[in-house]
């Protein structure tokens, strides 16, 4: 139950100022906007070329890394929003519900309003002749490993900022970034110098985005990821998701601690 109540919570925030068809038209538009820039850069760099198997990479990475930047952003302020902003943090706390399960609600409803964007830019993606060859079974697979470890590092991300003044979103920004760069979302591993290469593939986002093209382009084009089996790739990140989701659990609990120890709970950094 506080599960669905914190759920049904971040909509009512995110959605309570306007009406629910002009709030989806403008929770697509900025994430929408961003890829079509990418297209236009792709345009101009490629001297008029449309089409083919780069855009295709670049189109449906970044696409789907949309997921990670909004959920990872989003997540870094929910904590300043309760303790700071509304000032409800302590109240939460007395309250009858786990504050980790209202943290995962929160997390996740904001995880399924990106996907309303990410709909859309695959719509587009048939007007750019994406070869799309989509994998209907292996799509399901992508959202469940997707949802499991962006929650999961959404949650260590939040016990971090139990600790921290109002730095949230910057972190969000940081690790969302980490995702963008190394995970192959829109840069090719092979391009990458060999050491950083071996700190990707210890990266579970880097398994799913070869998941994505698997499931959305019918094959895995990035060389690297190709020796790998389409088992492979659901299995380990859904292995280091739940590790994730066991550590942001237990350093739920230690910082928890911390914050009752501080009396942190009702403080206001006001800047």
């Amino acid at each position: 139950m506080s599960l669905k109540s914190s759920m049904w919570l971040q909509y009512q925030i995110d959605a309570n100022w306007t009406r629910p068809l002009v709030f989806v038209v403008y929770n697509i538009l900025r994430p929408v906007g961003a890829a079509l820039l990418l297209v236009a850069m792709f345009y101009v760099v490629t001297g008029g070329y449309m089409g083919g198997g780069s855009l295709a990479y670049l189109y449906v990475g970044n696409a789907f890394f949309m997921l990670i930047a909004q959920t990872l952003f989003f997540v870094g302020w929910v904590v300043h929003d309760d303790r700071e902003h509304y000032q409800v943090l302590k109240y939460l706390y007395i309250s009858p519900m786990s504050y980790f399960k209202y943290l995962i609600g929160r997390t996740a409803m904001r995880f399924l309003l990106s996907g309303f964007a990410l709909m859309v830019l695959i719509v587009l993606g048939y007007l750019l002749r994406i070869p799309y060859r989509i994998d209907w079974l292996l799509l399901v697979a992508v959202f469940l490993v997707g949802w499991a470890f962006i929650v999961g590092a959404g949650l260590l991300l939040s016990g971090i900022n139990m600790l921290t003044a109002r730095h949230g979103g910057a972190v969000g920004e940081a690790l969302a970034g980490i995702f963008y760069l190394l995970s192959g979302a829109i840069f090719p591993l092979s391009i990458l110098p060999q050491w950083v290469r071996g700190f990707s593939l210890a990266l579970p986002s880097t398994y799913w985005f070869s998941l994505v093209r698997r499931a959305v382009l019918g094959a895995e084009s990035e060389e690297v990821m190709a020796q790998f089996t389409t088992l492979q790739v659901v299995l380990y990140p859904m292995a280091i998701s739940m590790v994730l989701l066991g550590l942001s659990y237990l350093s739920f609990l230690g910082v928890d601690h911390l914050t009752r120890k501080k009396g942190m709970l009702d403080m206001t950094t006001t800047y």
